[in-house]
């Protein structure tokens, strides 16, 4: 009834959007269809501008391979290249397994059980998203450093297990997602067979998750691979560390370079692997969709399933959050609140203006790109993937890539006299858009495609031009889902570490930076003011992104 409804809604916009428009359709002129096909022209080579520029710093990496350094690679591979390999592929397998495990376990758990605090945990499992693996990682470490002792807390093992316990909402709202989509009728059948609950969960469920598990393990992947801050703390030698230790260790960009593009080699290895994990299988609903039957549990099981849940709230928020609060109490009493850049006030100014801008100018890439390609040119969607491909590759490839590149046009003289875009502040907002503009881009994509073709035609017949159609149609009736998207590329942008550390320009020293600084000299109490703003930022974005999921579901429920 709800879709009737905002069918009906959109029908009426449709009709005022025409009237207030070109008035009614009539035949096209010669003229007209001259001025259209030229406006289509203007308009696919703006869109093939925009993700050639934004391609640009990746294809720049992937040049090096043409001419590769042996020298390099003879000696990389002398020295730390086997470590890094070794080590960046045991991190990814265990963190891969491990938020495998218990983003599905817990998925499951607050979907298919009732339970005393079931509706709150739900969302609540997913706040760790707020919490960067650097930040959880140095709370972690001075916590069990004093049990475990040094060398125990220092290992790749716990790194897992604290990149675990921060990525593992990516599976948790995959499998979330495919488990309130499924029908109880699949489930009934398998009962009927003679499974019990646990074999069809095993049997059914689990396979019909499949594609949605398969995309949320590729998402953790890929963090893995990005991640600098988490890694360094335990002393864990990857791919992504190697590239930044070159760079700021010899300043060597040819090795950098070629480095970065061993990490675009294994980011393929992982997006192929995703996709063959996924399989050639399709699941679909027939008829009328019943959603899965809640179990009530009582006793000593609805105990125990509220104890987990609670329990890893408690490990991957609650604890952190109270650590942090402590170490901010002390830092305001020590005066441990202002670096030498600058005042607790600068850094979080900085962070705000550099998490606005990139959050924009990425929706208005997204906008921009879906626009000109959704509807009418079927053939240019490899436009889209090449613009949106920095969200595959990690961001220290991305800050080395956008480097070279901004510095082959500052080479070449085509700005003013003293302008710079190495250091500069449009230089570091272009490679946050190269990195995160796949975020907003197929969130935008994915919520207009959900506006009834039907609609947008009646508008279009009526007379109303596009642009008309896009902005008082699309846009309003997808409204939730591009609020998602930007609060989503928001909370990236917020936690982005390397492309910041990397291409910063002077005056701009982020919130993360400033973590950086202090936990590499281990100076947790200093960390923990911008620590926490960082996940008092994050937890108010991810309560906007909870919000808008809820208002999204309600609209089509």
């Amino acid at each position: 009834m709800a879709i009737m409804n905002t069918n009906a809604d959109a029908s009426a916009r449709a009709n005022a959007a025409a009237t207030a428009g070109d008035g009614p359709a009539s035949r096209p002129s010669t003229t007209s269809v001259i001025g259209m096909r030229a406006r289509s022209w203007s308009a696919t080579a703006v869109i093939s501008l925009v993700a050639v520029v934004l391609s640009v710093p990746l294809l720049v990496i992937g040049w090096s391979i043409i001419d590769p350094s042996t020298e390099v690679w003879q000696d990389l591979w002398a020295t730390r290249l086997p470590g890094m390999i070794g080590e960046t592929a045991l991190l990814l397998v265990l963190v891969l397994a491990g938020t495998l495990v218990l983003g599905t376990a817990l998925a499951w758990l607050v979907t298919a059980y009732q339970f005393p605090g079931r509706r709150i945990l739900g969302w609540l499992l997913v706040t760790p998203l707020a919490i960067p693996g650097y930040v959880l990682g140095f709370v972690w470490l001075d916590t069990l450093q004093e049990p475990l002792g040094a060398r125990g807390v220092r290992s790749i093992w716990m790194c897992a297990v604290v990149l675990t316990i921060t990525l593992y909402p990516y599976v948790y709202l995959f499998a979330r997602a495919a488990f309130r989509e499924q029908s109880q009728r699949a489930i009934d059948v398998a009962r009927s067979l003679g499974c019990s609950r646990r074999a069809a969960f095993w049997r059914v469920v689990l396979p019909m998750a499949r594609p949605s598990l398969a995309a949320g393990v590729a998402l953790v992947g890929m963090e893995v691979l990005t991640d600098i801050g988490t890694v360094r703390l335990f002393n864990v030698s990857t791919i992504a560390d190697g590239v930044l230790r070159v760079w700021f260790g010899t300043g060597n960009r040819d090795a950098a370079a070629e480095l970065a593009l061993l990490l675009i080699g294994v980011t393929i290895v992982l997006i192929a692997a995703e996709r063959l994990a996924r399989g050639r299988a399709r699941f679909t609903q027939s008829g009328s969709r019943a959603g899965l039957h809640v179990e009530r549990l009582r006793g000593v099981r609805a105990a125990a399933a509220s104890a987990i849940g609670w329990s890893a709230f408690t490990i991957a928020v609650a604890l952190p959050l109270f650590r942090l609060i402590t170490w901010s109490v002390e830092a305001q009493r020590t005066n441990q609140t202002a670096t030498v850049s600058g005042d607790f006030g600068f850094h979080l100014a900085s962070s705000l203006q550099v998490t606005a801008v990139a959050t924009l100018a990425c929706l208005g890439f997204g906008l921009l790109l879906v626009a000109g390609l959704n509807r009418r040119r079927a053939g240019a969607s490899w436009l889209g993937r090449l613009a949106t491909l920095g969200y595959t590759v990690p961001g220290p490839v991305v800050a080395i890539g956008v480097l070279i590149t901004l510095a082959s046009v500052d080479r070449l003289g085509w700005l003013p006299e003293g302008w710079l875009l190495v250091g500069s502040f449009v230089g570091l907002i272009y490679a946050l858009v190269v990195r995160f503009l796949a975020v907003a881009y197929h969130g935008v994509e994915a919520s207009i495609a959900k506006v009834s073709p039907s609609v947008v035609a009646s508008a279009r017949t009526l007379g109303a031009g596009r642009l008309r159609v896009a902005t008082r149609i699309e846009l309003p009736l997808a409204g939730a889902g591009i609020i998602a998207a930007s609060v989503l590329v928001a909370i990236d942008t917020v936690k982005e570490l390397p492309i910041t550390l990397i291409l910063r320009p002077f005056g701009i020293e982020t919130l993360p930076v400033w973590v950086w600084q202090a936990t590499s000299e281990s100076l947790w109490v200093q960390a923990a003011v911008p620590s926490l703003a960082i996940v008092s930022v994050g937890m108010l974005l991810v309560a906007v992104l909870l919000w808008t999921l809820e208002r999204g579901a309600e609209t089509v429920s």
